[in-house]
């Protein structure tokens, strides 16, 4: 599928770098589209993205009909080494609380995932997805940790307790975002279902 002009116009726009008014050698290059080899002598352009990737166009960076062609031969150096090694930048974690859902709570455990900078010995602690937690940015340090969402209260609290005393030591304002009870549920109609369920009712 052939990209609209919006999409040329945003690879020129999102560049980290680029090189302009090169020209082509023979069967140096094909047309994205059609296949076709792209005729000797003809102008182009490397756009060097945000996203690592290295693309280019006919003509340069004013031109309005510009076409996507691919390289067949003549590879450059950082074409080469984009095969080699992924040159995607380093994702910043975001702050995503953890959502549990009903068959965590009848396992009665999840993995939570917390980072902080690291050059801040204090920072704020901010809780992460599995998916940034495996991707880490060197900029960051991470912990994960067991925690209990389901069963008796006062073994959640003691056990929940336990699990914030041995990570403060790296991570010590993991208590004003972590509290030993957070998202615990207690089992359906046991004592503390219907404590916390009377509780709710004198609010209202």
């Amino acid at each position: 599928m052939a990209l609209t002009k919006q999409q040329i116009q945003n690879i020129k726009t999102n560049v980290e770098r680029t090189v302009q008014g090169l020209r082509a050698k023979p069967q140096e290059f094909t047309y994205e589209q059609t296949k076709g080899f792209v005729k000797p002598n003809t102008l182009y352009s490397i756009y060097y993205g945000l996203n690592k990737r290295e693309t280019y166009l006919t003509g340069i960076s004013d031109t309005s009909n510009s076409k996507v062609i691919k390289r067949v031969k003549n590879n450059t150096l950082y074409s080469n080494y984009s095969d080699i090694k992924s040159l995607d930048r380093q994702l910043y974690p975001k702050t995503t609380l953890a959502n549990p859902s009903e068959s965590d709570y009848r396992i009665g455990t999840i993995t939570r995932y917390f980072t902080k900078k690291t050059n801040e010995v204090n920072g704020k602690v901010f809780e992460i997805t599995e998916d940034d937690f495996s991707n880490q940015n060197n900029l960051y340090d991470y912990t994960s940790f067991e925690w209990r969402i389901s069963g008796k209260k006062l073994e959640v609290n003691r056990d929940n307790s336990a699990t914030l005393r041995e990570i403060q030591s790296e991570f010590p304002n993991i208590t004003k975002t972590v509290f030993p009870l957070q998202l615990w549920i207690p089992p359906k109609n046991s004592p503390d279902d219907v404590q916390k369920k009377l509780s709710l009712l004198k609010k209202t």
